[in-house]
């Protein structure tokens, strides 16, 4: 009877003790926010940035860890939420970048810079294409619209259970205006519209051993996530150019180890043969209690 119930004690105990990991303990095993701890990346080209771990912040009334980043982002269409979030949250329920309008900044600078330079190729084909005295104009709209939060990871993670991680809706609208010095060109200006509804999900698949120049972290919890762009646009289909396609995918595979963080990231998209990564080559975690390694 007393082993019987010291079993029972022992169980419970266990069950206590786990039970104190599914909350913030938890989500900081795999991301800790340690005031002074510091995390140096370097990408597929060699590029390096620094994450430092800062002072919290508070935002709407709510408590955010904070993240600052050495060199600073320069040009927003560098800026990727899985790498560069600012301010998030490590909680019961999610570990959860605040994002949102990084997120629409980051879009609107990467779309204009790809419109701009479609637009450079267009207005050279237009000018030699049309009949003196004419003259084409262009011009654009970006409006995108992101939700607040990048979830990044559940707490406790599931392995194998999807789950929506972000959704961004893009207007964008091109407006083509052909003028001449020599009349008034009736129907001379038209709006066309094109929205992009995006989706991502994320899912806990295992976890792997990984190596960096950094070292060799067991037991990484490896999330891949999938983003699907649905194009919808008042062009019919037959007018579209190759290559414009409705839907299009991306994946991208973050690995998050026990007490770093993030030691690994790998980005593919299904139009480009081109692999972005980012790995880990050296960190300090500092102790949550005395600021000390």
């Amino acid at each position: 009877m007393l082993k019987t119930f010291r079993f029972i004690l022992t169980f419970l105990l266990a069950f206590n003790f786990s039970g104190t990991l599914i909350g913030n303990e938890w989500a900081n095993y795999y991301f800790p926010d340690a005031l002074g701890s510091h995390w140096s990346y370097a990408d597929q080209n060699g590029d390096e940035f620094t994450r430092y771990a800062i002072e919290p912040k508070e935002i709407d009334g709510e408590t955010y860890s904070a993240f600052s980043y050495e060199p600073a982002l320069e040009d927003w269409a560098d800026y990727e939420y899985y790498i560069h979030p600012y301010f998030y949250q490590a909680g019961e329920d999610w570990v959860a970048f605040f994002v949102g309008s990084d997120t629409e900044n980051a879009v609107k600078a990467a779309l204009t810079a790809q419109i701009e330079e479609g637009l450079a190729i267009a207005r050279q084909m237009m000018a030699e294409q049309l009949p003196a005295g004419f003259s084409v104009d262009f011009s654009y709209t970006i409006e995108p619209e992101a939700q607040d939060y990048f979830y990044f990871l559940p707490t406790p993670a599931t392995f194998n259970e999807e789950w929506t991680a972000m959704q961004l809706n893009v207007v964008l609208t091109m407006k083509v205006e052909i003028q001449s010095t020599n009349a008034q060109i009736p129907g001379g200006e038209q709006a066309i519209p094109v929205s992009f509804a995006i989706v991502e999900t994320g899912e806990v698949v295992g976890t792997e051993t990984v190596e960096t120049d950094a070292g060799t972290f067991e037991d990484c919890l490896k999330i891949e996530y999938q983003t699907e762009t649905v194009m919808d646009t008042s062009l019919p289909i037959e007018t579209l150019q190759p290559g414009m396609q409705q839907t299009d995918e991306s994946f991208t595979t973050l690995w998050v180890a026990p007490n770093v963080g993030i030691v690994k990231f790998t980005h593919e998209h299904e139009q480009s043969d081109e692999v972005r990564s980012l790995e880990l080559t050296q960190y300090e975690i500092k102790s949550s209690g005395s600021g000390s390694e």
